[in-house]
């Protein structure tokens, strides 16, 4: 019995790419990102199935997390969708392995499609003890809190360099490459979904033998936010714990990322 945990979200999806309007709700790519980004999730699932994968849950991560067209995903899979609580959202003890399909590069990389760190209008930069992460190193760090190693990775480039940096051989799949900020070279999706198939399989199989394990934080845990405005630092820094860096950055030291992240973001 293996159990998966998908978390997915639209930037890193093939051939999602422009700006920020063009894919969200009401713009002119918006039907067509969620379309690719469902073909990447349901490519994962494909192949996480034939790795052995007996339990699939996938959770929507993008904005009011409806990106995800329910009627298209493989009913192999459940999904979570609405506006979540938690970035993680339903990932327990209970699985036995993460995958990150439609990943981007953290706030600040160089040559990264759509690079941000949880928000592109609010956020310059978060560090976890001394360490600049992205949202995939967020995501393997509440994985790790639960005992569960990510393990595949699907994204732009920069967005798999990003993750093999922080967590070694993992299995990773590049569906496009930055040529600028908004623009990328894009595998064809009959290409990037063959790959993302055979990288979630081959995860599985690999994650059998023992290869993988959960990236985990010891306590005590310090996470900064550096925020693009102090209005936003001033008002955060009003809950119990949390220190003033400066005018843009606030500071939490508490037990584990979750507490840490619900006292920042």
């Amino acid at each position: 019995m293996t159990k998966v945990f998908i978390m997915t979200d639209l930037e890193g999806a093939t051939g999602v790419t422009g700006f920020w309007e063009d894919f969200d709700p009401g713009g002119k790519m918006h039907d067509e990102a969620r379309r690719m980004l469902t073909g990447d999730v349901n490519a994962a699932i494909e192949g996480a199935l034939r790795g052995g994968a007996s339990d699939i849950v996938v959770l929507d991560g993008h904005g009011s997390a409806f990106s995800i067209l329910l009627e298209e995903l493989n009913p192999a899979a459940r999904l979570i969708r609405g506006r979540r609580v938690l970035e993680m959202e339903g990932l327990d003890e209970s699985f036995d392995a993460v995958f990150a399909i439609g990943a981007h590069a953290m706030a600040g990389a160089p040559l990264a499609l759509l690079c941000h760190t949880l928000s592109h209008t609010a956020i310059v930069e978060i560090r976890v003890n001394g360490i600049r992460v992205g949202e995939v190193g967020l995501w393997a760090m509440i994985a790790g809190h639960y005992g569960v190693p990510l393990i595949m990775v699907s994204g732009d480039e920069a967005a798999v360099k990003e993750a093999r940096e922080l967590l070694g051989d993992i299995e990773a799949v590049a569906v496009k490459r930055a040529t600028s900020m908004y623009a990328a070279e894009c595998l064809h999706p009959s290409v990037s979904r063959k790959l993302i198939s055979e990288a979630a399989e081959r995860a599985l199989r690999r994650l059998a033998r023992g290869e993988f394990k959960p990236y985990r934080l010891e306590a005590p845990v310090e996470m900064q936010v550096v925020y693009m405005l102090p209005a936003a630092a001033d008002r955060i820094s009003k809950r119990p714990g949390v220190k003033r860096i400066d005018g843009r950055t606030v500071s939490y030291t508490g037990d584990n990322i979750i507490e840490c992240m619900c006292m920042l973001l």
